[in-house]
Order: structure tokens, then sequence, then C-alpha cells
């Protein structure tokens, strides 16, 4: 049984629900620093998704990564280009322009791609391809969000998804087809296993995961974890949050706060000791065959 640990490392704030370059700072000298003694301790290796933007302001944080054994992916140029509304050639020279920073950085080959909020559509496939991607983790197989995501619509489509990882078809990211892109999907029973409903609901989450290990046992499904390094800071309600609708952004940004710090840092560890228990073997997005 496989585990994918996968972060997303961006200079997004929970307090104003914006980019923020102070962000970096507290991600390189608090988080990242605890994330890594962490996955040490726990003899685990994980994928790291970083924005062009995050590495280029924080290139110690992708030397970190990089001396700890873990994969450096890439996130897109910033958090603010939604691929799904981008036409093709403004997708192939985005994602050129990202994937040139971050390997320049890292001064390693990056081959797993993340999109900005999961926000994909079948321009995206030939635009990693056009780049020289192996893998995508943009994916969230039987994910339902609601009215409580962006690009809410196009996330319909991870209901039919393939659940286990699958070389995608040139016409859909969410089909099995012919492409050279594999998808990785990040898992979820309608529930994500992700790091925000770690925080809020840690029981629905756990035992979610137990589910998910079943399936693993008897389908050979790797499990596929998202986090946030800046889930395990401290922020405060946001005096000046950007005007959002209230589904995606008033209400989305209220519950993002909930148990951010020390507290999903702990839900983290339970998270790595479940694994450790119960043999369960981390892998890196790259390291993936199918």
């Amino acid at each position: 049984m496989d585990i994918y640990l996968t972060f997303d490392v961006e200079s997004h704030s929970f307090e104003s629900n914006t980019e923020n370059d102070s962000v970096n700072t507290r991600i390189e000298n608090d988080a990242i620093p605890r994330i890594l003694d962490a996955l040490d301790k726990f003899n685990a290796k994980a994928t790291f998704f970083t924005t062009a933007v995050f590495a280029d302001k924080s290139p110690k944080t992708i030397e970190y990564i990089i001396s700890g054994g873990h994969e450096v992916g890439c996130h897109g140029f910033n958090h603010k280009d939604f691929y799904d509304t981008l036409n093709l050639n403004d997708q192939i020279d985005t994602i050129k322009k990202s994937k040139s920073i971050v390997e320049s950085i890292s001064k390693i080959q990056v081959v797993s791609f993340r999109a900005p909020a999961l926000r994909i559509n079948k321009n995206t496939i030939v635009a990693l391809e056009k780049n020289n991607f192996k893998f995508d983790s943009s994916v969230s197989s039987q994910r339902f969000d609601g009215p409580f995501t962006s690009g809410a619509v196009g996330k319909l489509n991870w209901i039919f998804a393939p659940r286990k990882p699958y070389k995608m078809a040139n016409g859909s990211p969410f089909k099995k087809g012919n492409s050279n892109i594999t998808e990785v999907p990040i898992s979820a029973l309608l529930w994500p296993f992700i790091g925000t409903h770690l925080r809020l609901s840690p029981k629905t989450t756990l035992f979610m995961m137990k589910l998910l290990m079943r399936e693993s046992k008897s389908t050979n499904k790797p499990l596929v974890f998202l986090i946030h390094p800046q889930e395990m800071l401290s922020f405060q309600k946001g005096k000046n949050l950007k005007k959002a609708n209230i589904f995606s952004g008033k209400i989305r940004h209220h519950l993002k706060l909930k148990n951010l710090g020390d507290s999903c840092f702990n839900y983290f560890l339970t998270i790595l000791d479940i694994c450790k228990k119960n043999n369960i073997n981390f892998k890196r997005i790259k390291d993936i065959q199918i």
C-alpha cells in the first residue's frame, strides 16, 4: 500500500485571502523546517508543488526540500492563474515560464504538475506535453465541493473520473486515454483527503482514510493526500478580506481558518503515524508506475 504526500507551496495568506509575500518568510522559517523534520522522523518522502513566484522569492525552501530527498513539482506561475480559463497558447507559455523558473532554482528536471485551485481543461494536457511534463495531480476523483470551490462547474467532472492513476485522454483530463501525461488523482470519497477538510473535521477525515486504506488493499489504488505548509501556521480573521461571493469567498474563508497552526501540524503527525503503523509506503509523484 502506497501513499503520496503532496504539499502545495504558495504565497497565499489565510488572513486576507490574497497572495502575500510575508507568508513566504513564515513558510521558509517556520512551516517547512517542522514539516521536513517530521517527514525525516517517519522516513517519509513527499512531493512539494511550488509556484514559480514562491520559488523565486524563497530559493532556500527549494534547497531544503531537495536536501531532504523530496520531489519539487510545479504549481504554476502564481496562484492567480486558472488554467481552465486560458487558451492553449497561453497555457503553453505560462507553464513554460513557470517550469523554467522552478528548474533554474532547483537545478533539477521538474516532471510533475498541479494546477492552482486544481483548475484544468483539455488544453492543459497538450500544454504539459509540450513542456515535457510526465505527471499531473490536479484531479480529485469522486470529490464534491459544490459551490464552495472556485471553478465548481468544471470540477463536477471529478465525480466520474477514474480513481486509480491513469493516462489522460487527449480530449479530456477526466478520462483515460493515450496522452503522455499520467494523472495521479487526489484521494476522495465525496469528502476530499486534504488538509482543509482534515482541519474542518478530523474524525470524518481519519475515518475516510481508513476506508481509503481498505480500498487500497483490495484494488492497489494509492492514497494521495494534499496539504499546504501555511496551514501549519497561525492566522487571524482578515480585516481586509478581498471581496468575493458568499460561497467561495466569505464562508470558504471562515472555514479555512479553523484549526490552523499547531492543531493542523498535530493532525498531520496523526496521518504519518497511521501510515507507519499500517506499513504504508511513502512515495513521490515521480516514482509512480502504471
